[in-house]
């Protein structure tokens, strides 16, 4: 990466064990949606929530991570620039797009959501799904947006996610 904060300097990348954990949550998260949402017969929520997970691949995507420095290499958000580098080409000489941005804040606002609504009637799987989802929020809060927050120096320093990191942390460091 081109980053030379003391974890990009010695990992070459984000923190493993860090983005071991926080893709273990999320994991957990998705896998109480799925099974919960099987359970509960709530098949609307369930297609809700899978189309929208398949969505989020394609357009925001292409619109993002396809266009970012990031593209093919570990990053922050969860390895989406190396996960991208799969799915689609390199865009060259395009900045990446507000729209896509604004594609997928609704994107995730529904894959996060549409399990909600689906698991309302069981209280238990709903306040469990509700932790690790929060979890899953804070963690990915705290650990790239906050690293986008101190150390980028392209569009990232400008999402809105690191301009409320900067404004939390403070600038100081936060180990994670």
């Amino acid at each position: 990466m081109t980053c030379e904060c003391p974890e990009c300097t010695e990992y070459d990348g984000p923190n493993p064990v860090t983005m071991r954990v926080r893709l273990l949550v999320l994991s957990a998260q998705f896998l109480v949606a799925l099974v919960g949402l099987w359970r509960e017969r709530s098949f609307k929520a369930l297609g809700v929530f899978l189309g929208a997970i398949a969505f989020f691949f394609t357009i925001p995507r292409y619109l993002i991570c396809a266009r970012c420095e990031g593209y093919g290499k570990d990053c922050y958000s969860l390895y989406m620039g190396k996960v991208t580098s799969m799915i689609w080409p390199k865009v060259e000489g395009k900045e990446v797009s507000p729209l896509g941005a604004l594609l997928e804040v609704l994107t995730l606002l529904t894959v996060t959501n549409a399990p909600v609504v689906g698991l309302r009637s069981n209280r238990k799987l709903l306040a469990l799904y509700m932790l690790l989802a929060n979890a899953t929020f804070w963690m990915h809060f705290s650990h790239a947006c906050r690293h986008c927050a101190q150390y980028a120096t392209d569009w990232k320093k400008d999402c809105p996610a690191a301009k409320a990191a900067r404004g939390m942390f403070s600038g100081r460091q936060v180990q994670f």
